[in-house]
């Protein structure tokens, strides 16, 4: 089998599928940004390796790229990992008997009146989705218009995978983000979307016993939302509430924190702030929403509420902090869930025998 991938910035788990890719496959190669912070490490494991960043959906030259790429290896299976590539990619293909594959990290935004989905995910040419959580698979055999619909056999779920080594890192002192000593820290990562949940977190926040003398991180770009700043200024403890802004070392203020809350009202495939909260044995507190029910399993790895629900969410935080026994043991199991059904050898393999259907089901 040859096989072409082609991303952008690639995180660490799809850094990781590509370098088992290309010990599996006979010939394989990656176009990727060099911008990226894996980037490199694709360049170390021998790889092949073509530089591009992807400019849009109609970027000419990335088309022509990929194009000349794709008829000079004669790939059997080439897969975009983001919405433009996929478009280059679809363009780039026409007239060849690759199988064209994309990926899917999110429930949302495809549907039969969206004219970009038809040149994305609804596109007739595209011979397969992989999907990274069984909410996504759902949510795409839902959308339908008419007869329309997506064909169930082109729709795929394989959960990202990870390694809990990549996550062994020396917490962070939270003194140095403001956070007193003795005091209970929730953190919460969150870009400046209402989608994120980051109003109903503070009315949560707002509803918790005084005594817990918690404190709470808003990590990420939330603190450039004017409602959310001025929604914390009327808090009942507005002293207790901190803005980081973007951090690079999230890990690592995981890992001192005593919960990750991921309030997020939105189409979740599988949030990597969770998977790595449990990854360094942080318990967790999330929103049902999208295919977080596949990492925090309720009650076990974690406590689920509905969206949108400040008073379960505010109990969920209580629960977690006043009963540290039961905390601890979600957490463990939390990082097996992880290790046992989320790691990075299950992903290539599932990857690769995924290919292999697509091409045995070539007409």
């Amino acid at each position: 089998m040859k096989a072409l991938c082609i991303t952008d910035c690639a995180d660490r788990p799809e850094t990781e599928l590509f370098i088992r890719l290309a010990q599996r496959a006979e010939q394989f190669a990656v176009i990727s940004n060099p911008e990226g912070r894996y980037h490199a490490l694709l360049l170390d494991a021998g790889l092949t390796v073509i530089p591009l960043k992807i400019r849009g959906r109609f970027d000419r030259e990335a088309t022509d790229l990929i194009r000349t790429t794709l008829y000079e290896g004669d790939y059997d299976i080439v897969h975009a990992f983001n919405s433009r590539a996929v478009t280059c990619m679809l363009r780039a293909a026409r007239g060849h008997r690759a199988r064209l594959l994309a990926y899917r990290g999110v429930t949302t935004g495809v549907g039969y009146g969206k004219p970009e989905a038809w040149l994305t995910f609804l596109n007739p040419r595209l011979d397969g989705i992989m999907c990274v959580a069984e909410a996504i698979q759902r949510a795409l055999l839902d959308v339908r218009f008419l007869w329309l619909h997506l064909p169930a056999e082109k729709v795929k779920t394989i959960h990202k995978g990870h390694e809990l080594a990549w996550y062994a890192v020396e917490p962070a002192a939270l003194s140095e983000l403001g956070i007193p000593a003795g005091a209970k820290t929730l953190c919460c990562i969150s870009r400046n979307s209402a989608k994120k949940g980051a109003l109903t977190l503070l009315d949560a926040f707002d509803n918790l016993p005084a005594d817990l003398n918690c404190h709470l991180l808003l990590i990420g770009s939330v603190d450039s939302n004017p409602t959310v700043c001025k929604r914390v200024a009327h808090c009942a403890h507005p002293e207790r509430i901190h803005f980081t802004g973007y951090r690079n070392d999230v890990t690592q203020i995981l890992s001192a924190a005593d919960l990750l809350v991921s309030a997020s009202e939105s189409g979740e495939g599988l949030p990597r702030v969770v998977i790595e909260a449990m990854a360094v044995n942080t318990p967790v507190v999330a929103t049902d929403a999208g295919g977080t029910r596949e990492l925090v399993l309720d009650g076990e790895t974690g406590l689920l509420v509905p969206q949108r629900d400040a008073g379960a969410l505010a109990a969920a935080i209580t629960q977690t902090l006043q009963d540290s026994t039961a905390a601890k043991k979600r957490s463990a199991a939390a990082r097996a869930h992880i290790e046992q059904v989320f790691n990075a050898e299950t992903t290539a393999v599932n990857t690769f025998a995924w290919y292999q259907e697509r091409l045995d089901s070539a007409p």
